[in-house]
């Protein structure tokens, strides 16, 4: 009797030791043993050769196991089959399918709301966090090509504060400048330039950029600070895989305006030896020339201005009027109040311009 007691007793205690057990000790989805089983899974998945087979497979099993330590390895093959739509640019097939694996993901709050014991640190580095830029980028690339800069952006603004690298802000700067959204190109555009020595190719380009767009948004001032940058560095020298020609039509935009900031300072001799760099790039730089006359009567008197304002005058372009007449009145004050002889300066205005 007593022995059928205890072996009842210990049944009994067996039993609820098991369950208790059970109850207990959920396998965790991180766990080792989980792992194997969803590798075997997924190298199952892998053998299906149609793509599209493949990638309904392979979001079957995020279904499953949305928490895994394949996941980005999942993702990622996934994508893979995005890939062929992007390259035949059927941009709203690769979203489609981006957006319904990134509707399936587990999120971060999720994820530490399940409690996972171990390995949920490693879960988010290694797997969720890569997983979702890896959908995002795609994303991006799809509705970038699809024309939806506003969603472009608003994507390249979640990846970059997620991961931000150059290539990102280079991406950024070129949307929103498509968008011309010039304070959010100036925002990013500087932090290039930031990051990036002018005199390297980015440094440079994005420099330029900047200018052009201040110029764009008429903030004079600001564009001339950022020509002055760049001539600082290439003002005597034509910049790596810049063809010379439109270097030097740059070249002519930026002195002009340093010219003219110059000029408007009283510094006529600084305003001079810009100009004269001005016609050096553009000899038919009309303003240019009015100009040179200008700061030539301030620094050597009037008459060293006779020569300048004449080939702004032969020119015939928007300063010519105002030329003529400041030319005229220093042309008369030197010949007894006479033209006689002016067509002579003029005809060598035209000459030494190649009209």
């Amino acid at each position: 009797m007593t022995r059928r007691l205890v072996g009842s007793m210990m049944a009994l205690l067996l039993l609820c030791g098991a369950s208790g057990f059970a109850l207990q000790d959920k396998i965790s989805p991180l766990s080792d043993y989980q792992y194997k089983k969803d590798y075997a899974q997924y190298e199952e998945i892998k053998k299906e050769a149609d793509v599209q087979k493949r990638a309904d497979l392979l979001l079957g099993f995020v279904k499953e196991h949305p928490i895994s330590r394949i996941l980005f390895y999942v993702v990622t093959d996934y994508q893979a089959a995005v890939n062929p739509y992007l390259e035949k640019k059927d941009w709203a097939k690769a979203i489609s399918m981006s957006e319904t694996l990134l509707s399936i993901l587990p999120t971060e709050a999720k994820v530490q709301a399940e409690e996972i014991p171990v390995g949920s640190e490693e879960f988010l580095k290694d797997q969720l966090t890569p997983s979702v830029l890896l959908l995002q980028r795609t994303m991006l690339a799809a509705q970038y090509g699809a024309g939806n800069l506003p969603k472009a952006a608003e994507l390249a603004e979640k990846i970059y504060a997620a991961a931000p690298d150059a290539t990102m802000l280079q991406t950024l700067a070129a949307i929103y400048l498509g968008m011309q959204n010039f304070d959010k190109y100036l925002e990013y555009g500087q932090k290039i330039l930031a990051e990036a020595p002018m005199d390297q190719p980015l440094g440079y380009t994005t420099a330029l950029q900047i200018a052009d767009t201040h110029l764009r948004k008429q903030d004079i001032p600001a564009a001339t600070e950022m020509f002055s940058k760049i001539m600082a560095v290439y003002g005597d020298k034509v910049p790596p895989s810049m063809a010379e020609p439109q270097w030097n039509a740059t070249r002519a935009i930026a002195f002009g305006l340093m010219g003219a900031d110059a000029y408007q300072k009283k510094d006529y001799a600084g305003a001079l030896g810009l100009y004269q760099k001005v016609v050096q790039f553009d000899p038919k730089r009309d303003d240019a020339w009015y100009y040179i006359g200008m700061s030539k009567w301030q620094t050597e008197g009037q008459n060293a201005a006779v020569e300048p304002f004449a080939k702004c005058v032969v020119l015939e372009k928007t300063m010519a009027a105002k030329a003529k007449q400041y030319l005229e009145q220093i042309y008369q004050g030197s010949h007894s109040g006479s033209l006689d002889g002016i067509e002579e300066v003029l005809a060598k205005a035209r000459a030494d311009l190649g009209i």
